[in-house]
C-alpha cells in the first residue's frame, strides 16, 4: 500500500500488542512465505494479520487467477485501505473466525499465511487461533506463520503433524517463518 510504513509505525505505537513491529515486513520475508510452496494447489487462502498489505501482494502473486483470498486485519484503518488496494479480495476482522467469515466449512482452505504477533498474546488466545487454523485446513494443507523468535515452536508442534523454521535476515526485526503441514 501507498504511505504503508508511515501508517505502520502509527499504529504500533497505538497498539504495540496489535501491531507487533515498528515496520512493516520485508519484501525478502514475503518472498520466503510465499516461494516454496506449490501453488498449483492452493485454490482457496487466508492471511491473518495482513497489516499493510506487503505479504498479500507476494500472495496474489503467486496465486492463480480463480483462486480465493481472505485478508484479516483487526485494526479497522488498516482494513479499509487493504480492501482499496485488494477488492479481489474479501477482507475480515478477526483471525478467530475464519471459518465464520469465510463462509467455508472445516477443512477448505489450502494454506493460511500469519503475520499476527502470537507473542503478544495470551496463552488462551494463541490456541484459540492456532486451532481455528487447523480446523480452518484441509488434510495437507499448509500454515506459513512468521514469528521474532521461535517460541511458537512447541505450540506448532502440538498440533500440525510437521513443522519447519527458516531465518529471514533481511527483515527488521530479523524474523523466522514457519511452515507447518496439517
Amino acid at each position: 500500500m501507498e504511505g504503508g510504513t508511515p501508517l505502520f509505525i502509527q499504529k504500533f505505537f497505538q497498539s504495540p500488542k496489535q501491531v507487533g513491529s515498528l515496520f512493516p515486513s520485508s519484501l525478502s520475508l514475503a518472498k520466503k512465505m510465499t516461494t516454496q510452496l506449490c501453488w498449483d494447489h492452493i485454490d482457496i487462502a487466508a492471511e491473518l494479520g495482513a497489516g499493510t498489505g506487503v505479504i498479500t501482494k507476494q500472495i496474489l502473486r503467486n496465486m492463480k487467477s480463480n483462486s480465493e483470498l481472505y485478508i484479516f486485519e483487526k485494526d479497522d484503518e488498516m482494513r479499509k485501505k487493504l480492501k482499496l488496494y485488494f477488492p479481489e479480495s474479501t477482507v475480515c476482522e478477526d483471525a478467530r473466525h475464519i471459518l465464520t467469515s469465510s463462509g467455508k466449512e472445516e477443512e477448505s482452505l489450502d494454506a493460511i499465511f500469519s503475520g499476527l504477533p502470537f507473542a503478544n498474546f495470551t496463552r488462551d488466545l494463541q490456541r484459540e487461533i492456532v486451532e481455528e487454523v487447523y480446523r480452518a485446513l484441509r488434510p495437507g494443507g499448509v500454515f506459513v506463520a512468521f514469528q521474532y523468535s521461535t517460541q511458537m515452536k512447541r505450540t506448532f508442534l502440538e498440533v500440525f503433524r510437521t513443522v519447519e523454521i527458516a531465518f529471514v535476515p533481511k527483515n527488521f526485526p530479523p524474523a523466522f517463518v514457519y511452515t507447518c503441514e496439517k
